[in-house]
C-alpha cells in the first residue's frame, strides 16, 4: 500500500515536469536576412529547420566563471583572425558565457557591445533583474539603453570577461547586434580591407 501510495503522487509530478527540449532555443534567418529566435525547433518554420541553430537553454545557468561582482578578467591571450568579403559588413561569430553563439556586426563606432535580449536569454543571462540604462553612441546616432552583464564574451581565441552589454533589438540585418569598443579596445585591432582580414592580438 505504501509503495502504490508513492505512485500516485510521484506520477502527477512527471507528469508535471517541465521538458526540456521546450526550452532549446533556435535561431534562424528568413530569405531576406532577418534573424528571428524561437522556443523550440517546432516553433521553426519548415522550409527554415534544416538551417536552424541552437543557442543554448532558455534561462539555463551559465557555466562557472567570473563570480558575480568581481573585476573584470584580462582578455585571454592569443591571436583571432576573422575573415569577411571586401567591401561588405563584417559579421562576427560570438560565443556567449561559453554556451551559446550570435552574430554581431564589428562596429568601431560604437562605444557599446549590443545584444539581442533572445541571444541573451540563451546564453543564461536573466533579462529580468537589476539592470542599468545609458546613453549608447554608435554609427547611427544616441540611445538610451539598458544594460546586463555577462561573464564572458568570446571571439576565437580572443575572450574578455565579466561585461556590460546593452539589451536591445536592433534592425541590423543578419545580426544579433554589434560587437562594439568595449570588446575590441581589449585588443589590438587591425582590419585589412584589400584581403578581407580582420587580426585581433592581445596588447
Amino acid at each position: 500500500m505504501r509503495r502504490m501510495a508513492f505512485l500516485l503522487v510521484a506520477i502527477p509530478l512527471v507528469l508535471r515536469w517541465p521538458v526540456i527540449a521546450d526550452a532549446q532555443i533556435y535561431r534562424w534567418v528568413d530569405d531576406n536576412g532577418v534573424p528571428h529566435f524561437a522556443d523550440g525547433i517546432d516553433s521553426v518554420p519548415d522550409r527554415y529547420r534544416s538551417k536552424a541553430v541552437p543557442l543554448g537553454m532558455k534561462n539555463a545557468p551559465a557555466p562557472p566563471g567570473v563570480p558575480p561582482g568581481a573585476p573584470d578578467a584580462k582578455p585571454t591571450s592569443g591571436e583571432t583572425s576573422i575573415r569577411f568579403i571586401p567591401g561588405q559588413r563584417i559579421l562576427v561569430d560570438v560565443r556567449i558565457n561559453r554556451n551559446a553563439e550570435a552574430k554581431l556586426l564589428l562596429d568601431t563606432g560604437s562605444d557599446k557591445t549590443l545584444i539581442s535580449p533572445r541571444a541573451l536569454q540563451a546564453a543564461g543571462v536573466r533579462i529580468a533583474g537589476p539592470t542599468t540604462t545609458a546613453e549608447v553612441a554608435g554609427a547611427t546616432g544616441s540611445t538610451q539603453m539598458q544594460f546586463l552583464f555577462v561573464d564572458s564574451l568570446e571571439v576565437g581565441e580572443a575572450r574578455v570577461g565579466r561585461m556590460s552589454v546593452g539589451s536591445q533589438n536592433l534592425p541590423v540585418e543578419g545580426a544579433d547586434g554589434v560587437l562594439g569598443r568595449d570588446f575590441l579596445d581589449q585588443f589590438n585591432v587591425n582590419i585589412d580591407s584589400g584581403k578581407g582580414v580582420v587580426t585581433l592580438s592581445p596588447k
